[in-house]
């Protein structure tokens, strides 16, 4: 498995916790769920059931199978039994995938098994998992303020894209250029990183193109994890939803412009984003320096690939219905550099943090995140991609940074917009300056980066 130790770590430590029981594994389809509890439970005693839409005497009779019991017919009670008795010899870990279809097929099972969590399971020997994709459905039946497990304090692991530096594990064949395109256009979704690495083995020539089209144009890949999915799956009016998703991968991030968009009044639309945040389909955030700032918020898509599919495919949904795949792939090779910047951004965050874990910064890091001001006369933002703050030798500690995901080398033009920027802020700090490149840096900038010392490069290859 690549990566996932810091969740497998997690599961670990809840097995052998007796202060609780219950556990929700959450995420979107393809992200790993069940994959990762198949890996945590390896040596251990458990059962483990995968649901499905079917009868409730089938599901029975199934998760009987599942438990060692012979009986074709089994009642819950004697499943539950059968748990009982193995939870005799050492801990008994229960894990059920697809939990909703569990709840659609027999509605009376939470209930069941709840008793017996009380019971004869309260000593914490029978450890309960649930994973499911649908998140409005687990918040509801498992861990939410009124669901039948809240007294047994559940905890929840919601699973995550991979990282870049993981992410690239799977694509070993690959150049450095082409992993972060991968990287973009997937989100670092396993699944759909799996289906890239296919792809690479079959045919290297352009494997960005070809698994764009094995992904979002071969008609006969649904994707269950695409945000689409989600919505029909989880949300009774799509429509507004899907609009508002739309208006996100097109950079419209403030609700005021959010509001403009979709036509309707600022206090409608962020409960709309509120649900898509409980959804994990979008995120928000505030300048590094001004967290509780509530006229700075914006909103951003989560997934890089949710991003692809409104900002690439459905911005050319007409060519999309009509199987023309070239003038997508003209519309694509146009606007690359555009999408691929917040991916780079992203990767460049995830570096930062990795490097200020090890130490390996100039000063000791408290926060990393991004900085903006907002015109509000031309409704456009200004700042820095990054932006860390520290301490170094008693003073306030800022490391101002850019990222560059461009053809051309870095030069002195890039070098001297980042430091004029920053004297809207630069006041008694120590000040650094990052820049970071998908390409390389022209010989004068590498010259200066020499010779000051607050002035630092990296590139692509440097963060691998």
């Amino acid at each position: 498995m690549v990566g996932r130790e810091r969740e497998l770590q997690l599961l670990n430590e809840f097995y052998s916790d007796p202060r609780t029981n219950v556990l929700a594994v959450t995420g979107r389809s393809g992200i790993g769920k069940t994959a990762l509890v198949k890996e945590s439970i390896k040596n251990r005693q458990s059962v483990f059931f995968t649901a499905y839409s079917t009868t409730d005497v089938q599901q029975r009779a199934l998760l009987g199978k599942a438990a060692g019991i012979e009986e074709e017919t089994p009642t819950l009670e004697q499943i539950f039994e059968k748990i009982t008795e193995m939870a005799e010899e050492g801990t008994a870990i229960f894990i059920i995938d697809h939990y909703a279809d569990f709840l659609k097929t027999d509605p009376s099972f939470p209930e069941t098994l709840y008793k017996y969590m009380e019971s004869k399971w309260n000593t914490g020997t029978v450890k309960l998992v649930f994973i499911d994709s649908s998140f409005i459905q687990l918040e509801k039946g498992v861990y939410g303020a009124k669901a039948l497990w809240r007294d047994q304090k559940p905890q929840v692991l919601p699973l995550g894209p991979l990282y870049f530096d993981e992410a690239v594990k799977m694509l070993p064949e690959a150049d450095r250029l082409t992993l972060s395109e991968i990287y973009g256009i997937t989100g670092g979704i396993p699944i759909l990183l799996e289906i890239a690495a296919e792809q690479m083995k079959s045919s290297s020539e352009d494997a960005v193109w070809q698994s764009i089209e094995r992904i979002f144009l071969a008609k006969f890949f649904d994707f269950k994890g695409s945000a689409e999915n989600i919505l029909e799956k989880e949300l009774r009016e799509k429509a507004y939803y899907d609009r508002l998703m739309y208006s996100l991968s097109h950079d419209f991030q403030r609700v005021n412009q959010l509001s403009e968009q979709l036509g309707k009044p600022k206090d409608v639309v962020v409960p709309y984003l509120s649900t898509l945040m409980r959804l994990g389909l979008v995120k928000k955030e505030n300048p590094v320096t001004e967290p509780t700032n509530r006229r700075k918020t914006r909103y951003s898509l989560v997934s890089d690939c949710d991003r692809f599919w409104y900002q690439i495919i459905i911005t050319n949904y007409d060519a999309y219905c009509r199987d023309d795949t070239e003038a997508i792939r003209n519309y694509w090779n146009e606007h690359l550099a555009e999408y691929m910047k917040p991916v780079f951004v992203r990767i460049c965050h995830e570096y930062l943090v990795r490097e200020a874990a090890a130490g390996k910064l100039p000063f000791s890091i408290k926060n990393i995140g991004s900085w903006w001001e907002n015109n509000e006369a031309t409704g456009e933002s200004e700042g820095f991609d990054l932006m860390a703050t520290g301490e170094a030798e008693g003073k306030n500690a800022y490391i101002f940074a850019r990222c560059f995901f461009k053809e051309e080398q870095v030069d002195m033009m890039d070098v001297k917009e980042l430091i004029d920027l920053t004297k809207k802020i630069h006041n008694k700090i120590s000040t650094f300056y990052l820049f970071f490149s998908v390409n390389d840096f022209a010989e004068n900038v590498q010259t200066v980066s020499e010779t000051i010392r607050n002035i630092m490069l990296i590139d692509l290859k440097d963060m691998l």
